[in-house]
């Protein structure tokens, strides 16, 4: 069985000459062209966008999965806390609030866009998600009541999330993108 070739690393005794398949998944001593010379290897693709320092929590995560997240999140925060007065009542909002900016905080400096817009979208679909759980559907008009009423007692904290979420979108794509101008983004110029 000397004449086999064995896939584990070690010393080359044994080994029939070869590529090894192991380390990329594919053959590491590059590609041969027709005439036996390496071909070259095709330029990488440029890195995403890092996260930057300011504002950034985490390795910088997808838009989807971010809401995702944070529709699970505040539909949870709502269904525990929908029918709650006083101080507990307030979790809710202020819960609502922090993972709105969270989402936009951990998001990837190239897809800010949608966390930074999701705060009406998201609480909207909440509250309609929670009050289908509490039970609380069983007429249009008690579904209407349900979703549109503890809407309507959000409408400042919904304000306040989207404003301080767009404007937290802004100040990372303008991190992420040094040479970014809103004059030059309004005219249509530069590097918008």
């Amino acid at each position: 069985m000397a004449d086999r070739w064995d896939p584990r690393p070690g010393d080359d005794a044994g080994r029939r000459p070869g590529p090894a398949r192991w380390s990329s998944g594919s053959f590491s001593r590059g590609a041969r062209r027709s005439g036996g010379a390496v071909a070259e290897r095709p330029p990488a693709e440029p890195a995403r966008p890092r996260q930057s320092g300011r504002f950034a929590v985490g390795p910088g995560y997808p838009w989807p999965l971010l809401s995702a997240v944070a529709l699970v999140v505040v539909v949870l925060l709502a269904w525990f806390l929908q029918h709650r007065a006083g101080l507990l009542g307030l979790l809710f909002p202020v819960g609502y609030l922090v993972v709105c900016v969270l989402a936009v905080c951990a998001a990837r400096p190239d897809g800010l866009v949608v966390p930074a817009l999701q705060p009406p979208v998201l609480a909207f679909l909440a509250l309609v998600v929670a009050t289908i759980l509490a039970g609380d559907a069983s007429s249009t008009t008690m579904f209407a009541l349900g979703v549109f009423a503890p809407l309507a007692q959000l409408f400042w904290w919904m304000l306040v999330a989207l404003v301080a979420c767009v404007l937290l979108g802004f100040l990372r794509h303008r991190d992420a993108n040094p040479g970014f101008s809103l004059r030059t983004a309004l005219r249509g110029g530069g590097n918008a």
